[in-house]
């Protein structure tokens, strides 16, 4: 049950109106920013939690990842505080801007996407990445339901919850123990290989999830779906997914092989930057837009 109501006012500045979201570290809720006046999402890790000091210093991580960043498709942070509760509790809290659209995974429960829009969606992933890893953040856990498309048309991506440091352990708070062990590693389909082998932190990492995301925007699968998780584990340890064309013969060759590019087992083997996935993408829309533009030859008459 959740230790927070409506009308609940969190150190006289923001006013919680309803809970829009949760999961199994956090609940998120529409709230107003009284002093200037302003709607707000607020972040507040379950009440249950707050006694595990690993996992308040995570949601503390979180905020000093996210604010050392500002770019237009990274969820912008305004503030962060931590809460004493009458059961004397400490609950920390980040209030970032108000996002109104789907999540991916909400947009995905209808299908794969036309092909321009998911190289649309993956680029301006791939140019937060890059924002990201220029601050020496890997994000960890890219995943559908991390990335927000705005009724603008604008992708956010969220939840910097696991981010680490490029070069620390990849495991985050699992290297020093905790019940935060049990979800450092984030969603297994989305997990790179060298994560899953406990490797120090890569951001070409996050360029395999966002690859794992591309084939399930083009195909409507996941890459290593399976009955079970040890099952899907070794799936993506092996990372032989079905050929996106086997899948979807209509996708561009260009977009599977870029998929493909990104899925490789070896972290040598893939695109070595965010920006250069981007610039593939611009590419590959680019030569496409040429390729309707050039005039049509008509059959010569007999």
């Amino acid at each position: 049950m959740s230790a927070f109501t409506p009308a609940m006012n969190l150190h006289g500045r923001y006013l919680l109106e309803e809970r829009i979201g949760a999961g199994g570290m956090a609940e998120v809720w529409r709230a107003t920013d009284l002093v200037l006046g302003r709607p707000v999402a607020i972040k507040l890790l379950h009440g249950a939690l707050a006694d595990d000091p690993e996992l308040r210093a995570a949601a503390r991580r979180e905020a000093q990842a996210a604010a050392r960043l500002t770019h237009p498709h990274i969820t912008a942070v305004h503030d962060y505080a931590e809460l004493a509760m009458p059961d004397g509790r400490v609950i920390p809290y980040l209030v970032q801007e108000l996002l109104s659209g789907q999540t991916l995974a909400q947009r995905l429960h209808h299908g794969p996407l036309p092909w321009r829009q998911a190289a649309t969606i993956a680029g301006q992933v791939a140019a937060a990445l890059a924002a990201a890893h220029s601050q020496g953040i890997v994000h960890q856990d890219i995943k559908p339901a991390n990335i927000f498309l705005t009724r603008a048309g604008i992708v956010k991506v969220l939840d910097f919850g696991i981010a680490v440091d490029a070069g620390e352990p990849s495991g985050g708070a699992a290297a020093h123990g905790g019940r935060a062990r049990q979800s450092v590693l984030g969603s297994p389909n989305y997990v790179s290989p060298e994560r899953l082998m406990r490797r120090m932190a890569d951001p070409r990492s996050d360029l395999f999830s966002l690859g794992v995301v591309l084939y399930e925007m083009a195909t409507g699968l996941a890459p290593f779906a399976a009955d079970t998780p040890v099952e899907m584990l070794m799936r993506v340890l092996d990372a032989r997914p079905v050929p996106v064309l086997e899948l979807a013969p209509d996708r561009p060759r260009a977009i599977a092989a870029l998929v493909h590019s990104l899925l490789a087992r070896r972290a040598q083997e893939r695109c070595q930057s965010a920006g250069a996935v981007l610039r593939q993408l611009r590419t590959i829309r680019s030569a496409a837009r040429a390729q309707a533009a050039r005039p049509r030859s008509r059959p010569v008459a007999a």
